[in-house]
């Protein structure tokens, strides 16, 4: 549905090229909602101004649903851009208007009749659950609404693509939920294709069915989100399923162990880690269900003399061990 290949982007600059995305390849399946994450600066600003084609690539492609974005001229490129939604972090509702006229403003745009655009807003606004708030400025409406009424926005123009930039940061973790499940319930419903760009974990894990993470504009891991967690010790399987930070003066040796539920049952390895309290204690722990699989990582604490035998034993028993101290 979406395909980069070989994307790249470059700004010159009087001290030396600045290089955005350094040959970026990315597929994401139709019905997907991906999840895109990375530090400052990695990339993610650019990649939504390529995909949206607001800039052209220095070399490579975009294409959406098989229509190569970058080669078009500007005529042809104004008609795709209307089937990629943009749902902003900041809404950007305009406060002049009412929510219905918010969202029929997009359709107004495009020539669509106000009869017609406005009927489209009321469906659009029960489909977000805000049927009876039509009438209201966004000043009368929650953080939460806005952010209900910028999606129903973005859904104006049937967009194949629903493209979401960093949609929860301004608000607060119950009203993300909400809207991060509003965001599921419309790829549910409508069958379309989402990409987030976020850098909040909690969001991938709630949400997507599939991650990639850029690192200085290239892509540094990407997997369907049960291939991801389970690729233990690297970044994202350490982002994805946190532990609480070492306490400060703790010398001991430690051991940091990763497990999927695909491989060994919950129960289990909660058994087995009770049978080593002679030797090792947990630090800390996180249990997941992330693509409705059970995925965990403990820290065990232990003496330096015992590291080899826990280790031995942990992994015998199928379960991933790495030294951490």
């Amino acid at each position: 549905m979406i395909t980069l290949t070989n994307l790249r982007k470059v700004y010159p600059s009087p001290d030396g090229d600045v290089i955005a995305l350094d040959g970026l390849d990315l597929d994401v399946d139709r019905g997907e909602i991906h999840g895109i994450v990375g530090p400052s600066g990695a990339g993610k600003s650019t990649l939504i101004r390529c995909l949206t084609a607001l800039e052209r690539p220095t070399s490579g492609t975009v294409a959406i649903d098989g229509v190569h974005l970058t080669g078009l001229p500007e005529r042809e490129l104004r008609q795709q851009r209307r089937r990629i939604g943009m749902v902003f972090q900041h809404v950007n509702l305009l406060d002049a208007r009412t929510a219905l006229d918010n969202v029929a403003y997009p359709l107004r745009i495009a020539g669509t009749s106000r009869a017609h655009a406005r009927r489209r807003a009321r469906e659009l606004l029960d489909l977000v659950g805000l049927a009876d708030r039509g009438g209201s400025h966004p000043a009368y409406l929650s953080g939460g609404q806005q952010q209900r009424v910028g999606i129903a926005r973005a859904l104006a123009g049937d967009p194949a693509v629903l493209l979401c930039d960093e949609p929860s940061s301004a608000l607060d973790w119950a009203t993300t939920r909400q809207v991060l499940e509003l965001v599921k319930q419309v790829r549910d419903r409508l069958g379309i294709t989402v990409l987030i760009i976020t850098h909040e974990m909690s969001v991938v894990r709630q949400v997507c069915d599939s991650v990639t993470l850029l690192d200085h504009g290239r892509v540094a891991q990407h997997g369907a989100l049960r291939d991801v967690v389970t690729d233990y010790g690297t970044t994202l399987a350490r982002d994805l399923i946190p532990l609480a930070a070492t306490p400060v003066g703790v010398e001991r040796a430690q051991l940091e162990v990763s497990f999927s539920s695909a491989d060994v049952p919950v129960g289990q390895v909660l058994a087995r880690l009770a049978d080593l309290n002679d030797l090792a204690g947990v630090e800390s722990g996180t249990i997941e269900t992330l693509a409705g699989e059970r995925v965990g990582r403990f820290q065990l604490d232990l003496r330096a003399g015992d590291k080899d035998t826990v280790t031995e034993r942990l992994r015998a028993f199928g379960l991933h061990v790495e030294v951490t101290r």
